[in-house]
């Protein structure tokens, strides 16, 4: 089984892909592959409280990037969370919008 995580910090967007092992005692997993995209969406979003058109888009580029890797990698099921720098922006349910119109749908977790 493989498995993917899509991490939306403030300060990287990272991807990890694991294979998932099955054994006697329970399962394990493999890391597999590991992508860090320094995006720096807290720039904008604990200045303006708003990303911005450039940070947006670099966002949804970098979604269709890991959308497309997890298709090569034969990814079964995946978890996207955004974390403070989208939950503290003002247009953040707007870019999910638009990360989901390209196969990734985006959970912004709260605080706790």
């Amino acid at each position: 089984m493989r498995y993917a995580a899509i991490d939306i910090g403030s300060n990287a967007v990272r991807l990890l892909i694991a294979d998932i092992i099955q054994e006697k005692e329970g399962f394990s997993f493999k890391k597999n592959t590991l992508l860090r995209v320094p995006l720096r969406l807290g720039d904008d979003a604990f200045i303006h409280q708003k990303l911005s058109p450039k940070k947006a888009d670099n966002l949804v580029k970098t979604m269709r990037a890991f959308r497309e890797l997890m298709d090569v990698y034969n990814v079964e099921d995946y978890m996207a969370c955004a974390t403070s720098a989208m939950r503290d922006v003002t247009n953040g349910p707007e870019v999910v919008k638009k990360v989901s119109e390209i196969g990734i749908d985006i959970a912004i977790i709260d605080g706790n």
